[in-house]
């Protein structure tokens, strides 16, 4: 570097001005008109030399910054720097070659996201609500990501929005393998038409993690009337045939309880299927479970007049024929068996057949009794009322 010595005058070149930027960690080495863009909060030395300099006067927009006479100037504002070097005779080099020191308009804005690493994300699934994102591997932001790019546990991904030119950093962790099992059972599987039965839906959250807007469809098919429903948590709404529960946790399950009544016909097959969760569920073989009933031919009549009049003489059960081992008891209001028959053949005319509170083949008076019907096979006993009028 040239410095012009004279007896009564000296001139100093400044000579090059080297960019500390913390952040990258690089040195830039300075050339007219150098420009460098760091976020706020970011710290920025500017380094002057010149051979044979005892201090230096430091200008930021051709204005001079007062107490700036050391090599090494930190800049705190935006704007345009240049520097002068004079030695112990107060003679001034010509001024430094400038650099321009901007500060992004947004700081960046950091995300953590977590991913199961069985659904091998990319990014697309890099969503922060943003819709012109370009990505990149580096924070440099030289060469963009395709979006068929393969995520990385642990690695942080960088983009620059097109419109704002807000600049965006996000982690990936590869935690969040989500597993929601579904289940249904029914409370009785051989009934006759028109019984009630329970349905139970349980939802589960077999693992260590959080599980929000979970969605199961739980639609009643034909074979079923809808009763009324009980839920540990969200909403059930029938129409829809939609259960939303907003938060499952970790190793914790919920339940829907559906009451329904069995149809004269149609589908009784029912299924419920976990449609929608985040994050995604992983494991699919156990998002679905069915349940279904085996309606039995068997109806029961529950009102008959035995007044001699040809119609509805006595106590009708269709298709009790196709059950031989069958067992009939009626009892009265005050729990007295007042009529008794095995292989019950649809005969009873309303006269007791048993001794107890009415003589044994004494007609019964007019009103309401329960009976309980066993078909003598593997299935729960048929109960209800039944109203003997005249």
């Amino acid at each position: 570097m040239s410095i012009l010595h004279s007896i009564y005058h000296i001139r100093l070149y400044l000579g090059m001005l080297i960019v500390i930027v913390g952040f990258f960690e690089r040195a830039y080495a300075q050339s007219e008109n150098e420009q460098i863009t760091i976020d706020p909060g970011e710290s920025v030395q500017l380094n002057a030399f010149s051979e044979g300099a005892t201090y230096y006067v430091w200008l930021r927009n051709n204005e001079v910054i007062e107490n700036a006479t050391n090599s090494v100037y930190s800049v705190i504002k935006e704007g345009i720097y240049k520097a002068i070097a004079y030695n112990d005779y107060n003679c001034g080099s010509v001024l430094s070659n400038s650099i321009e020191v901007r500060y992004s308009k947004t700081s960046e804005e950091f995300t953590a996201l977590h991913f199961c690493e069985k659904a091998k994300p990319t990014i697309m699934e890099l969503d922060l609500g943003v819709n012109d994102l370009i990505w990149f591997a580096t924070q440099e932001r030289v060469v963009s990501l395709p979006a068929t790019t393969l995520l990385e546990d642990g690695k942080r991904y960088y983009a620059t929005s097109l419109s704002s030119e807000v600049n965006y950093a996000v982690e990936v962790f590869m935690d969040a393998c989500l597993d929601i099992a579904v289940e249904k059972v029914v409370d009785r599987v051989n009934v006759p038409r028109g019984s009630m039965v329970n349905f139970t839906i349980s939802v589960f959250n077999t693992t260590n993690i959080p599980a929000i807007n979970v969605i199961v469809k739980e639609e009643l098919p034909s074979g079923y009337i809808y009763q009324e429903h009980q839920s540990s948590a969200g909403i059930y709404k029938v129409a829809e045939g939609i259960w939303s529960i907003p938060k499952l946790v970790p190793n914790k399950q919920e339940n829907l309880k559906i009451k329904v009544k069995v149809a004269n016909e149609g589908d009784y097959l029912n299924q419920a299927s976990l449609v929608y969760s985040e994050p995604e569920d992983f494991k699919v073989q156990n998002n679905v479970s069915t349940a279904s009933v085996s309606p039995l031919c068997i109806v029961v009549y529950d009102i008959f007049t035995p007044n001699n009049d040809g119609m509805n003489e006595t106590f009708i059960i269709n298709c009790i024929e196709e059950y031989p081992n069958n067992v009939l008891k009626v009892y009265n209001r005050e729990g007295t068996l007042v009529y008794y028959k095995k292989t019950y053949d649809n005969s009873w005319d309303g006269f007791s057949n048993v001794n107890g509170v009415f003589n044994k083949n004494e007609r019964l008076p007019a009103g309401v009794y329960f009976y309980v019907l066993n078909l003598g096979i593997d299935t729960e006993p048929i109960t209800g009322w039944i109203f003997i009028g005249y």
